[in-house]
């Protein structure tokens, strides 16, 4: 029987009409918190990242998406064309997902817009945490919080608006970057961009800002929050993209020292648990499930799930035939890469388990093939059920970190610890009733071959993939596009593509006219 696997393009989909003007800021005599509690709770809706589209279009971009056209359906041929835009990497790409059929707005899709809105909201929790009523602590703790936040956005916007920093033979002193806006003012001061280091300079001091306050000050608030632990991961992160392997490591290491469990994912029994649920749903009697704790949240930003479901429910009807393929996809070049036995309806499950979890599998039967459907949904911010940080990404960046080291040093010893970080990971995404047989690779570039793929595997419509790419030289990607029968279209992002770096939308440029275009 033949398997597909499918993502709607959740953001792409989803309209929202209650958007804001574009860095709107509201004067102190609108917006005036009392309290600390008053303080956090705007943050939740104003700071934090809740129920927006942070990764829709990261994920189209990417290789991991493949599109199966639109088969002459009309709401299928509409999903295809809502799509085509950061499909075939349009330099005019949020123009034209203006105009896209069924997409009122972009406000979620125009990360650009979407995440100067958090930042703005990091800003006020800044200006105000002093200001309000409440214990040291607890205004400590809540300027930690946005601090961590205003860094990983900051991350989010040079990574897509900027060149790697690692470019080969550009200087990232001199490299356009984005704006640094850190105060909540309301001026009329036009922003110019900052370079690439700049940006990753504030990055690395919001953060490690973060971090002194939540050692001082430290209250464990959950997996909804920024808390140390995930100021540490940031960290790690940020120093991988800088190709600062000994930090990355260190940090990586502070990190797992707080937290180093991993999801077996063989106590999930059902495809439909996911590696970012935090929650015991057991109870809840509205359920038709039951799903396990994934363990190894750090943080996560799409709590509500009953958002999720209404999303679901109004907007991937077209998905849910049972006889045509979707219209988007998980590509099959990123299935291939699994070692998975089990797709189909009558076979045994046995291998790695995270294409039966992170891709939701469901079997149709008394239909036209193809008969079995396995498809991928929960995906309003990410591919699994949410998005993150999560401990598996810590093992990841101190593997490949190590391995780098080991290309530059010859050191076997960094190749061990690296084999041990991505077998410990490996055999907690494996089925529990065949013995895992550990990775062992000597060659130091076929083991960072290997490391690629692996982190490819395991981070999925997670925001990872086009950042991977771009830090991992650019290669060349190719798209093959069709609406209806007989329109196919080839789109390739050649190597080193000037749009591996995103356009800044139109709407922004109109409106500063301080602001440099990409090339």
């Amino acid at each position: 029987m033949k398997r597909i696997l499918y993502i709607l393009i959740p953001g792409l989909l989803l309209v929202n009409t209650g958007c804001k003007k574009f860095l709107e800021e509201k004067s102190q005599d609108e917006m005036r918190p009392s309290t600390v509690q008053d303080l956090s709770g705007l943050m939740a809706g104003e700071a934090y990242p809740y129920q927006v589209s942070i990764n829709s279009v990261l994920n189209m971009v990417t290789d991991d998406i493949s599109c199966f056209g639109g088969q002459n359906l009309p709401n299928y041929e509409a999903v295809v064309r809502r799509g085509k835009a950061p499909f075939s990497w349009s330099k005019q790409m949020f123009e034209e997902l203006l105009t896209a059929e069924g997409v009122a707005n972009i406000s979620s899709l125009n990360s650009w817009e979407m995440i100067y809105k958090r930042i703005v909201g990091c800003n006020v929790g800044l200006e105000y945490a002093d200001k309000v009523i409440g214990s040291e602590s607890e205004k400590a703790n809540l300027k930690a919080e946005v601090l961590a936040l205003r860094g990983y956005y900051y991350f989010l916007l040079v990574n897509m608006y900027g060149k790697p920093y690692n470019t080969p033979g550009l200087d990232p002193e001199n490299s356009p970057g984005v704006p640094l806006k850190l105060k909540m003012v309301v001026t009329d001061a036009l922003f110019k961009r900052n370079s690439v280091a700049e940006v990753y300079r504030q990055i690395e001091a919001d953060i490690q800002a973060s971090i002194a306050l939540f050692q001082q000050y430290p209250q464990d608030k959950g997996v909804y929050k920024m808390s140390e632990t995930a100021g540490y991961a940031l960290l790690s992160r940020v120093y991988l993209y800088q190709e600062k392997w000994d930090l990355a490591i260190e940090y990586a290491n502070k990190a797992l020292a707080k937290k180093s469990v991993l999801t077996q994912l063989s106590t999930f029994n059902a495809a439909l648990y996911y590696i970012y649920n935090t929650t015991d749903n057991s109870l809840n009697l509205n359920r038709i499930y039951s799903p396990a704790i994934s363990k190894e949240v750090i943080w996560t930003y799409v709590p509500n799930k009953s958002v999720e479901d209404d999303f679901l429910k109004s907007n991937l009807i077209p998905a849910y035939s049972r006889v045509n393929v979707p219209p988007y996809g998980v590509s099959p070049e990123l299935i291939n890469l699994y070692d998975a036995k089990g797709f189909e309806a009558n076979e045994v499950y046995i291998g790695d388990l995270r294409p039966r979890i992170y891709f939701n599998y469901s079997v149709y039967t008394g239909f036209t093939p193809p008969s079995t459907v396995t498809y991928f949904f929960r995906g309003i911010s990410g591919g699994m059920g949410g998005a993150g940080i999560r401990v598996a990404e810590l093992y990841l960046n101190r593997a490949e970190a190590n391995i780098q080291k080991l290309i530059q040093t010859g050191n076997d010893g960094l190749r061990i610890a690296a084999l041990n970080d991505l077998n410990t990971l490996r055999l907690s995404r494996y089925d529990s009733r065949k013995a895992y047989v550990p990775v062992d690779i000597t060659d130091g570039t076929q083991l960072l071959n290997f490391y690629k793929e692996e982190r490819r595997r395991e981070l999925p419509f997670d925001g990872h993939r086009w950042f991977d790419l771009r830090r991992y030289g650019m290669p060349s990607i190719t798209h093959e596009y069709q609406e209806t029968a007989g329109t196919a279209q080839t789109f390739t992002l050649n190597k080193g593509d000037n749009r591996y770096t995103w356009p800044i939308p139109q709407v922004v440029l109109d409106r500063n006219g301080e602001l440099t275009q990409n090339p």
